[in-house]
């Protein structure tokens, strides 16, 4: 048992080990990449050939590894555990927590046939730490941990070779990795992989399924009460079913035996498809019903503890139903052998069952347990936010790198998905040709790769923990509903509203998706940066996959020809033998993805509406990413790189920059050689102002996808207007976010959103549509929405953007203009600002089907262009170049509204212009600018109000009153400018107090110095 002390931790050794003379006899544990290693030989020789006995070894082993790896689980131990834990024999094996294991051959048969209790006591740290990961796993390490071995002297080279290497070579990485697919008829690396963990839980969760590991139900409600709910709504829709099945049958007259027992069959069968649960939580309900290996009439505790009322509120009706439904003979028939592997289950799963109402435990195979633990375990870990936070305050001084456990975690992540949902097969135009033939490691066919319980289990944990989240947004339906009811009270307190205009403001529209999306009942929970990142990962894993390609190339013919065939005037039948498809098409998605489309639709929608859009690492920009990821598929190019074949890959491998200059040569080789080589897709980041790559090849992936790409785009053009426009360093970022978003939305794109949302494409683009629309349920928005629904909020942002810039362009200075040019000369982007905010309103115009001659901002009064104009000092304006425009309010002489220009703007005959904004107060008391000294600026007030008194060109009341403070701020800015404009002259010294003038005085000084020293020697 030297690999089990070994692996334990100190609490656990201590609580393990024997005392002979005070004197402790237990091993200390291995480090992480000395165990990593050991558990690989173990795996690789010990478990093959070792028999049982070597699978009983590796069922007591598996507990110690998985809290090695993730860190022990901190879960609230019960009384009868501890009792237990003292009267345990000495030779049994005990977990960290204390709780003696159940013996592997306790079955007279010697089959390993047991249930695992994985018990860890509570930490001191309270009740705020229950069901997290302690600290000190391998995936929360900061540092990359050190091999025996290794000395203090070269620890500065094994850090910065570890740093460059691929994770791949490293034994943590080696143990928990997913296996890599073989292509049997390669004889390369991929065909000699060592067994890793998942390949001995697979093979364990296949021919031992009764080996069972107990996980708490009380460590997933604090995360996910709404799968709670859903799982509690299953059960006890079970039972009425269970119930109306038993008095149809009653009814019926059941005489003979065999009648009963088919009739009781049948309800068994049929309960499991009419299952529903909650609406909007069909994941948690698939997970429960049709993906544990252990379904949901195997789970005693967890039906016994919901079904008497447990989990949030009971039922008596329910609860005397399901009592009288127990009751039944017919119900409780059970086989012989079921009966005795109950039998002998029972002293141990009923041990901790509901005793003092506490929660139940969730039964699950070595591999569903191993996945999920792993994927919650982002969630349920403090180690990694102190390193986030850590990570953020080193990015300050460049000095940041990510954790080690997180980059593992990202590693391992990245080989569960190539696993699980694995990449189809690139099959090249020309068929071939130069460069040999092409490696690929699953074929997914023409409908992709079909995904089998493990995949779909793994997806759909993902699905539930990762992208649904703690909150759900509500569905449609609940949230019209809200808006009716808010817009009802509304306008039953308006009583101008009319009965006609009352009916139509209550139907929302897609500019109201900001309001339908906000959560109901519960506040917004953003997840971890982890998982942000793991989301947008996957994403990119599917979207990359060339199934999608191959998929959506198929549809999309098939559109196009149907197309063709209407516009003819010949419309097929269905007797046509030349055109398969005339009558229905198949649906273009793989699996994996039409999967997840309502929860990245939800995920989305959330981010936009729920996080924050100033922070650069909140969920909207990683939902932002994710989206864009998502409706530009065709972004992904296919590259080609050489496959390099080596016999034994024994980590030795480098990553020098000699290596690296090899690879490309191969790469650049295989091109024109016999190399094997394989097909990769590459990701291609656009830029903001490049034009859309799309091409009619992925008519039918936007149609499989219209609400993906109508609704988010009405809640950003909603939210964009919070961008900071106003400031110079934020106008480029801001302006960048929304060029990205619209550019998405080319000509092409639009025509085929528009043909799809007025009702005017053809049968087959009509028949994906709504697919898609039953893909997402009770999240599926109304069909009547258009994207001119938006116009309103796409022309509020672009007056928006075209204001501030128009703004910022009248309060540049000399030295603003001359910096500006000099910036646009030497970049080479001389009059850009410019040509960009005008493709921004071209596309605006096509997008929202605006008219050609729509302009955002009335024009001014075009200047003389002269050198005051170019140095910006401008020229003034007179009263009568105002009068012109004749959209400006009523305002009296010091700019304010006036009675008459207030009800100008109330009816709609007048608005203000945000260029008219000006400055409120006395330039020489205004705020300190960014440019300023701020020590200056006081001395350079001080000094010009004394000279101003001295001279006699301001009177001492005039400054006394400008100091009084008994009046509002706007009011005392108002009586500062009245001051000002009546002043005809004054000395002003604050632009001694600017920087620029500073350094251009120097400068001055120093050419003047200079050439004055030339000259006079």
């Amino acid at each position: 048992m030297l690999l089990e002390e070994a692996l334990s931790s100190g609490t656990s050794s201590s609580s393990s080990s024997t005392s002979n003379g005070n004197k402790s006899t237990s091993s200390p544990p291995l480090p992480p990449s000395d165990a990593a290693l050991a558990l690989l030989s173990f795996l690789r020789d010990e478990l093959p050939a070792g028999g049982i006995s070597a699978e009983k070894r590796f069922i007591n082993l598996f507990s110690l590894i998985v809290d090695r790896a993730f860190g022990e689980l901190n879960r609230p131990q019960p009384p009868s555990a501890t009792a237990k834990s003292l009267s345990s024999s000495p030779g049994t094996v005990t977990s960290p927590g204390g709780s003696t294991y159940s013996s592997p051959a306790s079955s007279p048969s010697s089959k390993l046939a047991s249930t695992y209790t994985t018990t860890t006591t509570t930490s001191s740290s309270g009740q705020d730490e229950l069901y997290q990961h302690a600290d000190g796993g391998w995936l929360s390490l900061l540092n990359t941990p050190k091999p025996t071995g290794s000395s203090s002297s070269t620890t500065s080279s094994l850090h910065h070779s570890q740093k460059t290497q691929s994770l791949d070579n490293d034994p943590i990485v080696k143990l928990l990795r997913a296996p890599k697919q073989s292509n049997n008829n390669n004889n390369d690396s991929y065909s000699q992989q060592q067994p890793t963990l998942l390949n001995a839980l697979s093979a364990e969760s296949i021919h031992r399924p009764q080996i069972k590991f107990k996980f708490p139900l009380g460590g997933l409600s604090p995360f996910f009460k709404e799968l709670i709910q859903d799982w509690k709504m299953c059960y006890l829709q079970e039972v009425e079913i269970q119930n109306s099945a038993a008095s149809m049958a009653a009814r019926a007259g059941a005489g003979g035996r065999g009648g009963a027992f088919g009739a009781s069959s049948t309800a068994a069968t049929t309960t499991a498809t009419t299952i529903e649960g909650m609406v909007g939580k069909e994941n948690a309900t698939k997970i429960l019903y049709h993906l544990l290996l252990n379904g949901p009439n195997e789970q005693v505790e967890l039906k016994t503890y919901f079904q008497s009322g447990g989990g949030g509120g009971g039922n008596n009706v329910l609860q005397q139903k399901n009592m009288n439904q127990l009751s039944s003979p017919r119900a409780a028939f059970i086989t012989p052998m079921k009966q005795q592997q109950q039998q002998m289950n029972t002293p141990r799963t009923t041990s901790t069952t509901n005793a003092n109402n506490n929660e139940p435990n969730l039964e699950l195979t070595m591999l569903e347990y191993y996945l999920l633990i792993f994927l919650r375990f982002p969630l349920a870990n403090q180690e990694w936010e102190v390193q986030l936070q850590d990570q953020l305050r080193r990015m300050r001084y460049g000095a940041a790198t990510t954790a080690y456990g997180q980059r593992v975690y990202s590693h391992l992540m990245s080989s569960y998905l190539k696993c699980y949902l694995p990449h189809g097969v690139y099959h090249r135009p020309d068929g071939g040709g130069v460069g040999g033939t092409t490696t690929q490691r699953v074929d997914g066919g023409e409908g992709g790769v079909p995904l089998d319980r493990t995949a779909e289990l793994f997806l759909r944990l993902v699905i539930e923990f990762w992208v649904e989240g703690q909150v759900s947004p509500p569905t449609f339906a609940e949230g019209i509903q809200r808006y009716r009811n808010g817009r009802s009270a509304f306008l039953s307190t308006s009583s101008s509203s009319t009965s006609s205009s009352s009916s139509s403001s209550l139907n929302p529209t897609l500019r109201d998706s900001l309001e339908l999306t906000q959560p109901l009942k519960t506040t917004y929970v953003s997840p971890p940066s982890q998982i942000q990142i793991g989301v947008l990962n996957l994403v990119r894993h599917l979207v990359s996959d060339v199934t999608v390609r191959n998929m959506v190339k198929t549809a999309s013919m098939s559109c196009q020809r149907r197309q063709t065939q209407e516009r003819e005037g010949r419309v097929p039948t269905t007797t046509d033998d030349d055109d398969a498809t005339t009558a229905k098409i198949s649906w273009c998605l793989p699996p994996a993805m039409t999967t997840i489309q309502p929860s990245i639709f939800n995920y989305i929608r959330l981010g936009f509406t729920c996080g924050s859009i100033h922070d650069r690492r909140s969920i909207f920009h990683r939902a932002l990413e994710a989206w864009l990821v998502w409706v530009e598929p065709w972004n992904y190019v296919m590259k080609r790189r050489a496959v390099v074949v080596t016999g034994n890959n024994n980590g030795s491998s480098s990553s020098s920059a000699t290596h690296r200059a090899g690879e490309f040569l191969r790469n650049a080789a295989a091109t024109v050689s016999s190399h094997r080589v394989e097909y990769y897709p590459a990701y291609v980041k656009p830029k903001p102002t490049s034009p859309s790559t799309y091409s009619s090849q992925w008519e039918a992936y936007v149609v499989a996808n219209l609400n993906l790409y109508t609704v988010p785009l009405a809640i950003f053009l909603k939210r964009a207007r919070e961008l900071d426009f106003s400031s110079t360093n934020e106008y480029p970022r801001s302006l960048a976010l929304v060029q990205r978003v619209l550019r998405v939305f080319s000509k092409q794109v639009v025509t085929v959103l528009n043909s799809v949302l007025n009702r005017r494409a053809d049968a087959l683009s009509a028949s994906l549509a709504t697919m898609h629309r039953d893909n997402l349920k009770a999240f599926c928005p109304p069909s009547s929405w258009t994207l001119a629904d938006c116009q309103l909020d796409a022309t509020n942002l672009l007056e928006e953007v075209f204001s501030q810039y128009q703004k910022r362009k009248n309060e540049m200075d000399i030295f603003d203009r001359i910096d500006a040019r000099l910036n646009a000369l030497f970049s080479g982007k001389i009059g850009s600002d410019e040509n960009s905010l005008q493709s921004l309103l071209s596309q605006v115009r096509y997008l929202m089907h605006l008219p050609q001659d729509y302009q955002v901002l009335p024009e001014e009064p075009k200047s003389s262009r002269g050198w005051g104009s170019f140095l910006g000092l401008g020229s003034r304006k007179d009263g009568s170049s105002l009068v012109e425009n004749l959209l400006v309010p009523e305002r009296d002489a010091s700019g304010r509204l006036t009675d008459k220009g207030r009800a100008q703007i109330y009816s709609g005959m007048r608005k203000c212009n945000p260029i008219d904004v000006h400055f409120v107060g006395d330039p020489l008391l205004a705020r300190v600018k960014t440019y300023e000294i701020p020590v200056l600026v006081e001395l350079t007030v001080q000094a010009s109000n004394y000279l101003n008194q001295k001279l006699g060109l301001v009177s001492e009341a005039d400054v006394a009153e400008g100091q009084t403070t008994d009046e509002d701020t706007l009011s005392k800015h108002y009586h500062e400018m009245e001051r000002y404009q009546k002043t005809l002259f004054r000395i002003n010294l604050r632009f001694l107090a600017d920087s620029r003038n500073i350094i251009f005085a120097y400068v001055l000084w120093w050419l003047f110095r200079t050439i004055g020293g030339f000259f006079s020697s």
